[in-house]
This record gives C-alpha cells, sequence and structure tokens, in this order.
C-alpha cells in the first residue's frame, strides 16, 4: 500500500484501492494461517484486478465514463476463485478502454504509464495490471486478452503473462468485448507465480456458456 501511495501516481495503473478492504482481508489471513487453516499459496498474497472484472459492491468501469458508477452485485468467477484461495484484493487496475485498444493511453482514468520509461506506454489492453506488477504494487494481477491483451503489455513490462486455452477459465462476469475471443489470464512476475494462479483460476464453470469442462492439473508439477 505505500509502495501504491508512492508509485502508482507516477504510472496510475490503480483506478481504485482497496486500502481498509484489504488490510482487513490481511488481518483473517494472518488469524487463519496461524490457526493452521492454511488455503493453499495464495493464501494472503496481495493480488489486483483488471478493472473489467467484476467485484461485489467494488466499482468496475471497464475505464469508461459509461461506467464510472457502476457497481456489481455479484463477483466475477475468477474473482470468486481467488477470495476461496485466500488471495487478498488490493484493487481495480486501469486500462485500455472497454479493453479495446494496444496502448492503455485512452482511458476515463488517464493513461497508464510503463514503469520502465514513464515517457511510454505499458502496452494494452491490460496495461495497468502489467505496470502494477512491473513496478512490484501487488504480487500478481489478472489481465484479459482478446487480441494480445495479457501478452503484449506484459512484453513491454517484462513480465510474465499467459493467456489461458479459450474456455479453461471463466470469462462470467467479465465485461466482453469480444466474447468467442475473450480470456482472462494470470499476469506475475515469474513462470512459478503465474502457473499458482492459474491453478486457482483453471476449471470448470457451468455457469459460463465458453467455459470446458478440464481435468484437474497441477500446472507447478513440471517446473524446474
Amino acid at each position: 500500500l505505500s509502495r501504491i501511495d508512492t508509485y502508482n501516481p507516477k504510472v496510475n495503473a490503480f483506478i481504485t484501492v482497496l486500502r481498509q478492504q484489504a488490510l482487513a482481508a490481511a488481518r483473517t489471513a494472518d488469524a487463519e494461517i496461524a490457526a493452521g487453516r492454511i488455503r493453499g499459496p495464495l493464501h494472503g498474497i496481495p493480488l489486483a484486478l483488471k478493472d473489467n472484472i467484476d467485484t461485489a459492491g467494488i466499482r468496475t468501469t471497464a475505464a469508461s465514463a459509461v461506467f464510472d458508477d457502476r457497481v456489481p452485485t455479484e463477483d466475477a468467477e475468477v474473482t470468486r476463485r481467488l477470495a476461496q484461495a485466500g488471495a487478498i484484493l488490493l484493487g481495480k487496475l486501469n486500462l485500455h478502454e472497454f479493453a479495446f485498444g494496444g496502448t492503455s493511453v485512452t482511458s476515463y482514468f488517464g493513461p497508464v504509464r510503463n514503469p520502465w520509461n514513464l515517457a511510454r506506454h505499458p502496452g494494452g489492453s491490460s496495461g495497468g495490471s502489467a505496470a502494477a506488477v512491473s513496478a512490484d504494487l501487488c504480487f500478481g494481477a489478472l489481465g484479459t486478452d482478446t487480441g494480445g491483451s495479457i501478452r503484449t503489455p506484459a512484453s513491454y513490462c517484462s513480465i510474465v503473462g499467459l493467456k489461458p486455452t479459450y474456455g479453461l477459465v471463466s470469462i462470467r462476469g467479465i465485461i466482453p468485448l469480444v466474447l468467442s475471443r475473450d480470456h482472462c489470464g494470470p499476469m506475475t512476475r515469474t513462470v512459478e507465480d503465474a502457473a499458482l494462479l492459474l491453478n486457482a483460476l483453471a476449471g470448470y464453470d457451468r455457469l459460463d456458456i465458453a467455459s470446458v469442462p478440464s481435468q484437474p492439473t497441477d500446472y507447478t508439477a513440471l517446473l524446474g
């Protein structure tokens, strides 16, 4: 949170910072872990979500003036899965408006800047996710990818970004761009972290028309 205070005014990665909610979640995680109720490797880990991914009771804007006051009543399935895994939600991340562009410059909340060089853009549309992870403002983030929107900013910001197989990760509760091509995936600083996140995200969602049944897989099993 202190790094967000220092560096977010420069990179403009976060639209919404959930300071009090994150601290309360951290205290809960501490208590659960101390009591031996460890949910897994994401328990207590601070993550952030691209702001086209629904969060119940928390503004979700897709970086557009059209949705400036939009507050969903339900979590996206990926939001729910991360919460179930014990991850701490730090906030919602800036993006190219409606995830329809490759720079993250076009946003109602102002352009995202590349942490490596503030005169350059971070790629898009998941530019806020890439910038936040690259600048150590969170340990990992979720992005969405329709035509390069995870892979491009991950490359521009020198992090790991994974576009999963279509239907492996639920896209229910994510503001759509092209339903038949939308993906949601992890953006992290290491391959191992991406695999750990994918372990939590992957799996069939019967309420998502794009979801495909799959066998449970440990994506960390072959690392190293």
